[in-house]
């Protein structure tokens, strides 16, 4: 029997609002969730399993019949589907009158349900949200029957606040699979054939690295596992240690550089570390429109030349800060902590000094 188990698709997000691009990553999601039926039709499954959080807020019904009609395009595979935190069944829910197309078999109910498919000897049990959060374990034991099938668990929680559970007690609950939702970075260990796929698409700019789907083939003797990287784009941090020496121009061509061999598509978050001439200021702007900068931290020191700077500002303020500074006591090698207190001072003076000079750069 073959499966393919997605989480937490989100459609309906619109991740980095406010960025120019945002909308194109609202539509990817939405073109990501139609590749991966279709893919399902490829592979020709005989399951398709989504483990929560289809939608990310309450589904409105033209987008509930967006999605049942890409599920009416399965010509072999059964869908068994829950609801998530995000998209849990509320009182007004859309999710409760609608008719799905007969490859559906939705499980609505807050107690654990299940559904045997009987040509496949396989039978699925699980329960969706009704709130956003909900602290009751993940699943309580309950007989798997009938005794000969393969049973699969569809759930979605992991945390305190949602549907916590102990994964050494899950593995011996007897499932053939778990298939789980919420969390969105992927889970590589399959040996206990508990399988957090993560989310289909990367949805907030934490979702660092790959994101995808799993395909399954499951008998009674073996489990077989395969997760595909299938998402559209990622977040990826970027991080460079600048030197005096480093300059605006020679910085922009690293960055550029460090994105063309990444590829354009995915979006960055960019910080700067290191010390940097004073007198350089490092552009956040890049020609390139498209480029998708999401963060850009430029989190670098001025390397001030305390002796210069003294001998210019002999007659100020900043030339007596440095003085005072310079001319403390120094800390006795055999002092508890004088580490930390010579990083103290010497971060007093790097600090202060730049205070200094930018209020008098703005006279």
């Amino acid at each position: 029997m073959k499966l393919v188990h997605i989480a937490d698709p989100h459609l309906g997000a619109v991740p980095d609002a406010g960025h120019p691009w945002s909308q194109a990553r609202a539509d990817a999601l939405w073109q990501t969730f139609a590749r991966a039926v279709a893919r399902t039709e490829e592979e020709q499954a005989d399951l398709l399993l989504i483990a929560g959080d289809l939608f990310h807020r309450q589904p409105l019904l033209r987008e509930l019949k967006e999605v049942n009609a890409l599920f009416s395009r399965l010509t072999r595979t059964k869908v068994v589907l829950i609801a998530g935190n995000h998209d849990c069944i509320t009182d007004s829910s859309n999710y409760r009158q609608f008719s799905w197309c007969p490859q559906v078999t939705f499980l609505h109910d807050t107690q654990l349900q299940k559904i045997r498919f009987p040509e496949l000897h396989t039978t699925v049990y699980g329960r969706s949200y009704h709130s956003r959060e909900d602290s009751e374990p993940l699943y309580t034991p309950v007989p798997l029957e009938p005794e000969h099938d393969i049973h699969i668990l569809l759930a979605h929680g992991g945390d305190a606040s949602h549907r916590p559970y102990v994964r050494s007690q899950l593995a011996q609950a007897g499932f053939h699979y778990v298939a789980l939702g919420h969390i969105h970075k992927p889970d590589m260990d399959f040996s206990d054939h508990i399988v957090n796929p993560g989310s289909l698409e990367p949805v907030d700019p934490n979702d660092y690295g790959l994101h995808g789907f799993v395909i399954a083939e499951i008998s009674q003797e073996r489990t077989q596992v395969r997760w595909i990287s299938f998402a559209s784009a990622e977040y990826i941090p970027l991080e460079f240690r600048v030197q005096p020496s480093t300059t605006s121009i020679v910085l922009t061509e690293a960055i550029l550089n460090a994105i063309r061999q990444k590829g354009a598509h995915n979006i960055y978050k960019i910080r700067l570390t290191g010390r940097k001439d004073p007198d350089i200021r490092f552009s956040q702007t890049f020609s390139d429109p498209t480029l998708k900068i999401l963060d850009f931290q430029d989190l670098t020191e001025p390397d001030y030349d305390f002796a210069s700077l003294a001998r210019e500002h002999a007659d100020d303020l900043i030339g007596a800060y440095i003085k005072a500074l310079s001319d403390s006591e120094p800390v006795p090698p055999d002092h508890t902590g004088s580490g930390q207190e010579k990083q103290i001072r010497e971060k007093a003076l790097y600090y202060g000094v730049k205070a200094l000079l930018d209020t008098t750069r703005r006279k």
